[in-house]
């Protein structure tokens, strides 16, 4: 090991670990102070925090095949998800990006409007009134009950606009308790009926009745569908011919339920704040969706002439991105510029450290949207920003939320401002997610019709 990369050892650690379990990402940030390769050594487990773009790249593309997700962190999360595409890895994983990655292709993706404007478009009528009320609203629970309606029709076909409040709690309570247990490494088994237990088991109990439902009711009509459900139920393993497990169906179902709606709503949320901050930049985008929609709803075929909607969206993505923490573990050794890294070590990769890089990106903490025009773009190395990950493991809805928030985030502007209960700085937990401590309370204002354009 070079003596040039900081260490810090078991002791050094524990008169942070206040921080560390109540602010890890600060905890990382300060971290990252004392150099881009930093080691933690506690007792035989060895972790290093990775923060230099071509050695990210390494990790996560030029040498994947070495770094598993066989992590605490995965594993932790497959208590809820089980084996699906977030958390498998080898040839389970490639068999099943290949089967899921049709779902997402360009003309799925340019469908999308057609699943994500009347959903938005409930949303707003519910606003219109707490809007004449002058009630506030959290916007937190809003964006996540909005992204789980539409995942779940564009994907599954299935109508959730009346239960999406049940299992967006379902899912929060359940991905919360991951988060509680890895903060706490000494907790009760699940068996033990504690109360955070109970609820645990009454959360995944919620999203395994909701999912076997679906599942039973497709396989009983015998029309298994166009939809991800029905590429699911008609997959065949090339070599034995032997569909997918109904525990299989169930784990992808349910990964693609929750990291289809969460991610996006998390983003979406952060986005309404920063705007809410800006005012400059939420003007901006409010003359951008005037000149070019006119009053109307936007499609998808609109998104190329929103520029500006796209950046405030990326640069709301830089400084939260949803997966704020990306964990591997070394299969063998290996070596970053000549620093053994040993085989079973964690490979700690924060994009929310990542993205506040002073070398990649001047005045960090600066909500600007000017550093995504595209002249900007073409000249930043691919892996200084990486909100989706990369490499083979790059998110398969990516794009899928790109359009999907770029469209909400354009329809919501034609007709309403947010704004800010108090003018303090919201908190972000670092839960599986980023989201705001207590929600994100704000006021709807529904803002003038611009009228047809002439």
């Amino acid at each position: 090991m070079s003596a040039t990369i900081p260490t810090i050892t078991g002791p050094d650690l524990l008169p942070r670990l206040g921080q560390i379990r109540a602010n890890t990402p600060a905890f990382l940030l300060d971290c990252a102070k004392q150099g881009d390769l930093v080691r933690f050594s506690v007792g035989r487990i060895e972790a290093f925090l990775v923060n230099r773009d071509t050695w990210v790249r390494h990790i996560l593309q030029d040498n994947h095949r070495n770094y598993s997700k066989n992590t605490i962190q995965y594993n932790s999360l497959a208590q809820v998800t089980g084996r699906g595409l977030l958390t498998s890895d080898g040839e389970i994983w490639l068999r099943n990006r290949r089967l899921e990655q049709p779902a997402f292709s360009r003309p799925r993706l340019a469908a999308l409007d057609q699943v994500v404007i009347p959903a938005v478009e409930r949303m707003l009528t519910e606003w219109e009134g707490a809007a004449q009320r002058g009630e506030v609203l959290d916007v937190d629970q809003q964006m996540m009950r909005l992204t789980l309606e539409v995942v779940g029709k564009a994907l599954f076909s299935i109508d959730l606009s009346r239960s999406a409040q049940q299992l967006t709690q379902a899912t929060l309570t359940a991905l919360d308790h991951i988060v509680y247990q890895a903060q706490n490494l000494i907790t009760p088994p699940l068996w033990v009926p504690t109360p955070r237990n109970v609820r645990f088991r009454r959360a995944v109990a919620d999203l395994d009745a909701a999912v076997y439902a679906l599942m039973d009711e497709r396989l009983t009509s015998g029309e298994p569908g166009e939809d991800m459900l029905g590429m699911l139920l008609r997959a065949r393993d090339p070599e034995t011919g032997a569909a997918m497990t109904r525990r299989e169906l169930r784990d992808e179902v349910i990964t693609l339920l929750i990291a289809g709606h969460e991610t996006v709503a998390s983003s979406l949320t952060w986005t309404w704040y920063l705007l809410a901050r800006n005012p400059s930049v939420w003007q901006k985008l409010r003359d951008e969706v005037q000149v070019q929609l006119g009053g109307r709803m936007p499609g998808s075929a609109d998104l190329a002439n929103l520029p500006w909607t796209a950046q405030v969206f990326n640069e709301a993505l830089r400084l939260y991105p949803p997966a704020w923490l990306i964990t591997r573990q070394a299969i063998a050794a290996d070596a970053l510029e000549g620093v053994t890294i040993p085989a079973g070590a964690l490979m700690i990769l924060s994009p929310y450290v990542l993205h506040r890089h002073p070398a990649y990106w001047p005045e960090a903490e600066v909500f600007d949207p000017r550093r995504f025009a595209q002249d900007v773009e073409q000249g930043r190395p691919r892996y200084r920003y990486i909100p989706f990950g990369g490499g083979p493991r790059l998110c398969i809805g990516s794009q899928f939320a790109q359009v999907e928030a770029q469209l909400i985030l354009a329809a919501v502007t034609q007709r309403f401002r947010l704004e800010l209960v108090g003018e303090e700085e919201v908190p972000a937990m670092p839960l599986v997610t980023l989201r705001p401590k207590g929600g994100l309370h704000m006021r709807v204002k529904v803002v003038p019709h611009p009228g047809p354009l002439p």
